[in-house]
């Protein structure tokens, strides 16, 4: 009996390592998606900001967005924490949608918030947008140093790129919004 017992636990710790076998490409797929999630909530933002008109009550979408991108970019964050560093290929594949995606999609929506600065002053929400935009930034900053962390050395001079992009775009809008 005792034999058998020995042989159950063995198996099992086994089975347990083939589970846990990590597979970086299916992590690298993770992360790719993590950041289309947040890059799907910020195309949905800059659409309910262009449709802004003014007023408190027709805000609440753009509020909803910035939730949406937070949970989307906290999710991105602990994956990112999760993960071993990525090789060469991955890397590149991650730095790749990166930058064809939340890189230019971001910036995008600043200016379209930009735009409608003096509409968000009027309904007295300029305020409520400033913190919006900086939790996004905060996130930003987080998930982006997370993810670096696990670049491969030569994908990280294009990634800092991407980042430095994104970063400079919140930023201004945090300059433009505190003035």
């Amino acid at each position: 009996m005792l034999l058998l017992n020995m042989i159950l636990s063995c198996t099992t710790i086994v089975t347990a390592a083939v589970i846990l076998k990590r597979d970086p490409s299916a992590e690298a797929q993770t992360l790719i998606s993590d950041v289309g999630n947040i890059d799907a909530g910020v195309l949905v933002l800059t659409k309910d900001v262009k449709a802004y008109q003014g007023g408190l009550l027709s805000s609440t979408p753009i509020s909803v967005d910035i939730i949406t991108i937070h949970l989307a970019n906290r999710k991105g964050y602990a994956d990112a924490n999760l993960v071993e560093p990525f090789g060469p290929a991955d890397s590149e594949a991650i730095v790749k949608y990166t930058t064809n995606t939340v890189a230019v999609d971001i910036p995008a929506s600043v200016d379209a918030t930009i735009a409608k600065k003096q509409q968000f002053v009027d309904a007295g929400i300029e305020d409520v947008v400033l913190a919006g935009i900086k939790l996004l930034k905060e996130d930003h900053d987080t998930f982006s140093a997370a993810l670096e962390n696990k670049l491969a050395a030569d994908s990280l001079p294009a990634g800092a790129a991407a980042v430095a992009v994104i970063d400079d775009a919140l930023q201004h809008a945090i300059d433009v919004f505190s003035s």
